[in-house]
């Protein structure tokens, strides 16, 4: 509800004291018949006053606040004839553009009261409302455009209090629509439908679908039909009861249409999937949800995202056969370790998943659409604090290849010792650096990830107080303008850019400033080497030699 795109022009502002002579007489009776956007506000200043709405009686008390609609008529009546109401009468038209056109009436309940607080009432209205000895029938100009303020005042508490209490209505009904939930997962093998679902909520089908769906993510028909596959799912790994047994046991009547759901929702058949998973060990992990995944021991098909997790499973010497590589293809180093690997998009696209049939599903980020890649296969979800070695130790331990873990982490730190020694010369450890990534007109600086997380935790280097910062607040990188660089430049500055880009960076005059800034210690880098993964880190020791030897690799 808003009052924002209406404008509201006073007509007429008094007070009157309610009392016997005023029974009959009706407020809006000199309102023209034309005038149907004119509306009167009734604010009731005292106890004890009754309100007859075409003839309907409504008990006031102080604060209260009706509007008043045109068509409408009243009268006002108490017993205590010291009791006073204010009356307001005012236009209402919509802007549109630089046109004013008529509306009936602000977006509130007509002949309807609102109970706000008296004390409130009382302080918007001013010393005006509450002279005893002066009724006011008409004001000057700047009387009348100080009442409107002050009735578009009353008008927005009026709103307020609307929009309060559908806040409380919404969260009432989605509390009942959560009962709703939680009777589906109790009573999945049961013949339910929508309608006796809405019931319950004591809605009509379509505003508990459009609320179930808010609190769910899904429809309610596709929740009952995941959760149904899922029980399925575990009943096809750990018993060999026939497919109609097991479709009656979770909530279906036709086989067939089981297969069929079953087959839409997970890529398989019940029976290929029970071919595949049947008594296959598995073991109970915790994710960084801390949900409990029930992991295959000996999974070969697996799909990931691959961001923080395709290397990783490739250097413990297990391509999985789908990743998010669509992006990454031409920006790793290690292009030519995928080409056997499925492309599932950008990111975990559930439909190209399921062709691909997966065993497990390992991700390095929360999808929304999590429990349809559950429905698929385990889906584990990664910690993005991981640091490279926690991550491989984790991942490892998901595929039982620990020991391949260990034995390429110590294969690594012994580089690093070795690398270090190397350029023992080329700079001290503990200076500050600051890595910069720059994608045409945009720069970045990067935190802790891609080549600044070798620099920071393998060759000693130490960001500077800003990207120290940044890192305690979890920031990876952050986008910066141009006349920024400078603010963040460390002792030793790293220069990230595609192998076009750094043909010409020095001609940038930012670069250049840079440069000047850290003579002999700012260094261009091919882009492909920020990247946070095993086989990149490994590799990129090879070539930090180079890298501080010359300007451009």
């Amino acid at each position: 509800m808003n009052l924002a795109p209406l404008y509201i022009r006073l007509q007429h502002y008094d007070r009157f004291r309610v009392d016997q002579i005023m029974l009959a007489s009706s407020y809006n009776e000199g309102i023209k018949d034309n005038e149907i956007n004119v509306c009167a506000l009734l604010i009731a200043l005292s106890h004890g006053i009754r309100l007859h709405v075409d003839k309907m009686a409504i008990d006031l008390r102080q604060g209260s606040c009706i509007l008043i609609l045109p068509t409408q008529s009243y009268t006002v009546e108490s017993s205590n004839k010291e009791a006073q109401m204010a009356h307001f009468t005012f236009e209402t038209f919509k802007v549109e553009g630089m046109t004013l056109n008529q509306v009936a009436h602000p977006p509130l309940l007509c002949g309807y009261p609102y109970n706000l607080l008296f004390s409130q009432v009382k302080q918007v209205l001013g010393n005006e409302a509450w002279i005893n000895n002066q009724f006011c029938s008409s004001l000057s100009t700047s009387g009348m455009a100080m009442m409107q303020g002050r009735l578009q005042q009353i008008l927005a508490m009026m709103v307020q209090l609307d929009e309060q209490a559908n806040e409380l209505l919404n969260e009432e009904k989605i509390q009942l629509v959560q009962k709703t939930v939680q009777y589906i997962e109790q009573h999945y093998d049961e013949d339910l439908t929508v309608e006796q679902l809405a019931n319950m909520a004591g809605m009509v089908r379509w505003q508990y679908s459009q609320k179930f769906k808010t609190l769910t993510g899904k429809k309610p028909t596709d929740y009952v039909a995941h959760l149904r596959i899922n029980q399925a799912k575990e009943l096809l790994r750990n018993t060999t009861d026939p497919l109609s047994k097991i479709a009656r046991q979770i909530g279906f009547k036709d086989e067939y249409y089981f297969s069929r759901c079953f087959h839409k929702l997970t890529g398989n058949t019940p029976r290929e999937y029970a071919n595949i998973h049947l008594h296959t060990p598995e073991r109970t992990v915790i994710d960084s949800l801390g949900r409990r995944v029930l992991v295959p021991t000996s999974a070969t098909r697996i799909v990931t995202d691959g961001k923080f997790t395709l290397g990783e499973l490739l250097v413990l010497g297990i391509p999985p056969i789908g990743a998010a590589i669509s992006i990454m293809r031409d920006n790793v180093v290690y292009h030519n370790k995928l080409r056997n690997i499925h492309s599932i998009g950008d990111w975990a696209d559930p439909d190209k998943i399921a062709q691909l049939q997966p065993e497990f599903i390992l991700l390095s980020y929360y999808p929304q659409d999590l429990q349809e890649l559950d429905a698929l296969a385990p889906t584990v979800v990664l910690d993005k604090k991981f640091r490279l070695f926690e991550r491989l130790r984790y991942i490892a331990k998901l595929v039982e290849r620990s020991k391949a873990a260990e034995k390429w982490i110590t294969t690594y730190e012994d580089k690093v010792r070795m690398v270090r020694r190397q350029l023992v010369d080329a700079y001290v450890a503990g200076e500050t650096a600051t890595v910069y990534l720059k994608l045409g007109v945009k720069f970045y600086v990067m935190c802790q990830t891609g080549l600044a997380a070798s620099l920071y935790e393998s060759l000693g280097f130490r960001p500077t107080p800003k990207v120290m910062h940044l890192i305690e607040q979890g920031q990876a990188w952050i986008e910066i303008q141009q006349h920024q660089i400078n603010h963040y430049a460390g002792e030793r500055n790293f220069i990230l850019a595609s192998p076009q880009e750094l043909q010409t960076i020095t001609q940038c005059p930012q670069i250049a400033t840079l440069a000047k800034l850290t003579p002999g210690k700012t260094h261009f880098v091919d882009f492909t080497w920020n990247h946070c993964d095993p086989i990149t880190r490994e590799r990129l020791l090879d070539v930090l030699p180079s890298i501080f030897k010359k300007n451009i690799i």
